[in-house]
């Protein structure tokens, strides 16, 4: 849901009238004006404009929302709830997380919180630019509930290697070379392999002699980048483009950059 339409306070107080009116079809413009806090005037120009829109129809023994109205207010509030969901749990993730313990930690024990090989650690009693609180006792490689958290985590993204195949229609994989893509990928030591899709798939187990399953591959290498893990990512143009596209994005939403490189294979 677009964030505007939690700030449409005129489609909300339109929506919000014809709820009075759909749990009490007798209910006056004064009682709607006192439980709204707006004029009752106000309540008389909104329910004109919603009449004249189609979202509300006049019965004779007074109002009635129409299908339309009730579709409306349903697929609207529907959109804000899912939108306000969404923001109480990031809000719940962003006070309390889980880590990996690097030592024997007790419970109330203040921790440093580290970002290691895509995994965020947390060492007991150690300064760092993020802190919590351990919510629980754990042992050295446990995972640990953490609360309290204060600061940002020092990250270092990880780089990007794309290796652009040939096309379907120019012969995929059985086109590509593929002794260069296993000694680029080598050289390039990623901590994460992924195709973009079935021609990648191929070549990537051509070169390192690995079964690749296809998954949310844009996402599962950006969600690696961000945890300062090195992903070689593999296909052809077109799921190539959209890595592409899915970094630049990054960059110009939060100002974090990759450094990528791309080959031909």
């Amino acid at each position: 849901m677009n964030v505007q339409k939690l700030r449409d306070l005129k489609r909300n107080t339109e929506l919000l009238i014809l709820i009075e009116i759909l749990k009490s079809p007798s209910v006056r413009m004064k009682e709607i004006s006192d439980k709204l806090g707006i004029t009752v005037q106000a309540v008389s120009q909104y329910i004109a404009a919603m009449r004249k829109e189609g979202l509300l129809r006049d019965t004779g023994v007074g109002l009635r929302p129409t299908r339309k109205g009730m579709q409306i207010t349903q697929e609207h509030f529907s959109g804000m709830k899912e939108y306000i969901d969404t923001i109480l749990r990031r809000i719940s993730v962003i006070d309390r997380c889980v880590a990996i313990a690097s030592g024997d930690i007790k419970k109330d024990q203040s921790v440093g919180l580290v970002m290691e090989d895509g995994m965020l650690m947390a060492y007991p009693d150690r300064r760092s630019s993020s802190t919590g609180k351990a919510m629980e006792s754990a042992h050295e490689g446990d995972d640990v509930l953490l609360g309290q958290l204060e600061g940002i985590v020092d990250l270092e993204l990880g780089r990007l290697l794309i290796v652009e195949t040939p096309s379907d229609v120019d012969g995929g994989s059985k086109k590509a070379n593929v002794e260069r893509a296993r000694q680029k990928i080598e050289e390039f030591a990623p901590g994460l392999l992924v195709a973009g899709d079935l021609v990648g798939a191929s070549l990537l187990s051509k070169s390192t002699e690995e079964l690749f399953t296809i998954h949310a591959p844009v996402e599962s290498a950006m969600s690696a980048l961000s945890k300062g893990v090195d992903v070689v990512y593999c296909g052809t143009r077109d799921s190539t483009d959209r890595i592409l596209e899915a970094v630049c994005g990054l960059k110009r939403d939060s100002g974090y950059e990759i450094q990528w490189k791309t080959m031909k294979a």
